[in-house]
């Protein structure tokens, strides 16, 4: 049968079987170049093999095949692992007293399966004291191999210098380790970040793919600290030997704080058995002050290491002299 001559009538059912073929193809053609267009670039190994001969006429034969092999797609990724020793611990007692010095030990591990660049560490200390400043990695930690690797993936890791304060190149599963140090100061003690009794911290590594930022990993560390609110009062008097009637006793009271957190509404109170009345106790002066402050009588804020004078009188009278033996 002619399909080309068919009647026009029949026009209305599609077009000619050639015509539909070449539709068909035309429009496959495009569907695959769609697919080619929207796979990622490299997510295969594409081989073509060729194997030619020659003919007893002395004519060519040949044939071609192909393979592509899947490639793993690029996950990249960072761990951090954080801890924490004392470098100093004067009471050997393992809480953070003043004056101690912690060491932070930061454990950042490629673990993703592509190479990253840029390897940054930065921490958010909560402590009073100085800034911490990393140590500058001068190699890296361990050169692993990754899972399933047969040609081997080590000394892929390299940094020129660390003025960047960045690590440059970081292969699959390699691990570079920073440390930092931190001496503990008052501040510690009194700042809001340490009413939990803890100076916390949370690390975290950037680092770059190919020039993109990939995901921040985060590690977390809290040194527990020693609070230890204490108060020490000494008392004295001028003269304590045979006082006569009508001499006055002069007390000095000495109030020191000698823990190491702050202490509040400080009041100071004499009872004594004399029959006469005690003038005072009065405060008189801070000889340390250590950002303390007083209203009045009392000390309404108390810095550890201040130390406070308060003076009081007393006269001897002639019925102590009578009923006091």
């Amino acid at each position: 049968m002619d399909f080309n001559n068919l009647p026009r009538q029949f026009a209305r059912f599609g077009p000619r079987p050639q015509l539909r073929l070449r539709l068909w193809g035309a429009t496959a053609l495009a569907a695959l170049l769609i697919v080619a267009q929207a796979s990622p670039a490299y997510a295969t190994i594409d081989n073509t093999a060729t194997a030619t001969g020659t003919t007893p006429s002395g004519g060519s034969v040949s044939d071609t095949d192909s393979v592509s092999v899947d490639v793993q797609n690029a996950a990249p990724g960072t761990t951090v692992a954080k801890t924490w020793s004392f470098s100093s611990d004067a009471n050997g007692d393992g809480n953070a007293d003043i004056g101690d010095v912690v060491t932070y030990t930061y454990t950042v591990t490629n673990s993703g399966n592509v190479t990253l660049q840029n390897v940054a560490l930065t921490d958010a200390h909560a402590g009073a004291g100085a800034a911490l400043v990393f140590t500058n990695p001068n190699a890296v930690t361990t050169d692993n191999t990754v899972a399933g690797d047969v040609t081997g993936t080590t000394n892929d890791s390299s940094n020129v210098d660390f003025t960047d304060s960045d690590w440059d190149v970081l292969g699959p599963g390699d691990v570079i380790t920073f440390t930092a140090t931190y001496t503990i100061v008052a501040g510690d003690f009194t700042a809001p970040a340490a009413s939990d009794g803890d100076i916390d911290n949370t690390a975290s590594v950037n680092a770059t793919f190919n020039g993109t930022p990939i995901a921040v990993s985060t590690a977390s560390a809290a040194v527990p600290l020693d609070a230890a609110p204490r108060i020490a009062l000494v008392k004295t008097a001028d003269d304590t030997t045979d006082r006569a009637v009508g001499d006055v006793v002069a007390y000095t009271y000495t109030i020191s704080n000698t823990g190491n957190v702050p202490i509040t509404n400080v009041t100071l109170t004499d009872i004594e058995n004399g029959s006469g009345a005690l003038v005072g106790p009065t405060f008189g002066s801070f000889t340390t002050v250590n950002g303390s402050v007083a209203a009045g009588n009392t000390i309404t804020t108390f810095n550890p290491g201040s130390v406070a004078v308060y003076t009081a009188a007393y006269t001897v009278t002639q019925s102590d002299v009578n009923l006091l033996q």
